[in-house]
């Protein structure tokens, strides 16, 4: 099955610049290539008999983490109905919008297990994804020396204007930069451990301290705080021939500081004076989460107040309705507050399956693809940690692609389980045993 479609639409999940960012004959819009880009490409696969007829079977099925992920979107459908019952049809369309986009973005797991059934796909797509976040790693890079231009309009900048965060062609919100930055930092590892030539070591080591830096020219705290998971996680999973590696990167970072630090060092330290110690020296250590302690305080009277929240939610991307801010800080709350217990459990539920199907993949005797798959597990780590102060995986308009990536990434690090699975199942029919 041609796989080449979600080449194409992974990519697209990189360009979020509004169209209208470039007027072509007098037009001009804010639709994104994506928009299209997901018609085009579920298009496709609806009209392709084999795909569907896999996607009916990954639907039935309770073992993989796509199960959880389709009574989120029945949910989120059912909460449609909830928002426009207690905020009226003033927000509708802007609704709308958003949940075509978010329930593309929880869609694509099945497309990509349905497709992706061998190991030369498997890598090839691993290799597109992890060029895409290099390109825009690079491009976020250059930006942060002030070599390159904000892509974004004006109006764009002016509303993230406080940490003057270099994007490159992603959502112009910080945090979506850093946790991209913080995935291809990780998988970065894994392909260093996967190359065979020095130079290849010494390339992707670059592009690793690279990703390392770019969100810290903006400051970004959420994106620390992944590493709170992602540290544990590698020393979990670490290996015994480290020394090459180490010796490795360390050549890489003295060239990078040989030739670039002087700019990169004083862009951070400026970065860190501003969000870090500025803050400390105002408001205390209080001063580095008091803006969304304070909106946690403002969730919990709201449910107080209104307890049947619990219960029916407040609708999607309705929050502000009962609380007065676009978003609650926190992945979980966010779906608690949206979908009500039920979701809370169904997104809780989805977090656990997607945990144990990559831990499974792990332990595939390959030698590309267990890294990779370990290294997402590792992503996963650091990406659960940025939920406990942001909405990593949701439907936030701030955060634009972000939820369709990470959907991505998850269902190929996946896929060799299931297609294993699948083969496993057609040959035990016959008596016969895969070996692996």
């Amino acid at each position: 099955m041609p796989h080449w479609p979600l080449m194409v639409l992974i990519v697209s999940f990189f360009y979020c610049l509004p169209l209208g960012r470039f007027s072509v004959g007098g037009f001009d819009s804010d639709f994104r290539i994506f928009d299209f880009a997901i018609i085009l490409v579920f298009g496709y696969y609806l009209t392709q008999e084999q795909v569907m007829h896999e996607v009916g079977n990954i639907i039935r099925s309770k073992f993989w983490f796509t199960r959880w992920l389709k009574w989120l979107i029945i949910l989120i459908l059912v909460s449609l109905l909830v928002a426009t019952a207690f905020s009226g049809t003033n927000f509708l369309l802007p609704r709308l919008i958003r949940v075509f986009r978010f329930l593309a973005y929880l869609s694509v797991p099945f497309t990509v297990l349905a497709v992706v059934r061998t190991r030369a796909q498997y890598l090839v797509l691993f290799r597109v994804y992890f060029g895409a976040i290099a390109v825009v790693g690079v491009i976020a890079f250059l930006q942060g020396l002030s070599l390159l231009p904000n892509f974004w309009p004006d109006y764009w900048r002016i509303m993230y204007s406080e940490n003057d965060a270099p994007v490159a062609t992603l959502s112009p919100h910080h945090k979506h930069m850093g946790v991209i930055m913080l995935v291809g930092l990780c998988l970065g590892i894994g392909f260093f451990f996967r190359a065979r030539t020095w130079w290849s070591k010494l390339l992707l080591a670059g592009l690793i301290l690279m990703m390392f830096t770019v969100p810290l020219f903006a400051g970004t705290r959420t994106y620390l705080l992944g590493f709170v998971g992602v540290i544990p996680a590698m020393l979990y999973i670490g290996r015994l021939n480290l020394v090459l590696p180490i010796v490795l990167l360390v050549m890489a970072g003295l060239l990078f500081f040989q030739f670039g630090g002087g700019a990169v060092s004083s862009r951070v330290e400026r970065k860190f004076e501003e969000r870090v110690t500025a803050r400390i020296d105002k408001l205390g250590y209080e001063g580095l989460y008091r803006e969304r302690t304070i909106i946690y305080w403002d969730i919990l009277r709201a449910v107080g107040e209104h307890p049947y929240l619990l219960i029916t939610g407040t609708g999607f991307q309705n929050i502000f309705s009962f609380i007065g801010a676009n978003g609650a800080h926190n992945n979980f709350l966010q779906a608690l507050m949206e979908l009500g217990l039920t979701g809370f459990i169904v997104f809780l539920s989805f977090l656990a399956l997607l945990w144990r199907n990559l831990l499974t993949t792990t332990r595939i005797r390959d030698r590309d693809i267990s890294p990779m798959a370990q290294y997402t597990w590792v992503a996963l780590c650091g990406i659960i940690m940025t939920m406990f102060v942001g909405e990593t995986f949701w439907g936030q308009a701030a955060m634009f692609t972000l939820a369709g990536q990470l959907s991505f990434l998850f269902a190929l690090a996946v896929s060799p389980l299931y297609w294993l699975s699948r083969y496993q199942r057609m040959l035990g029919r016959s008596g016969t045993q895969l070996k692996k």
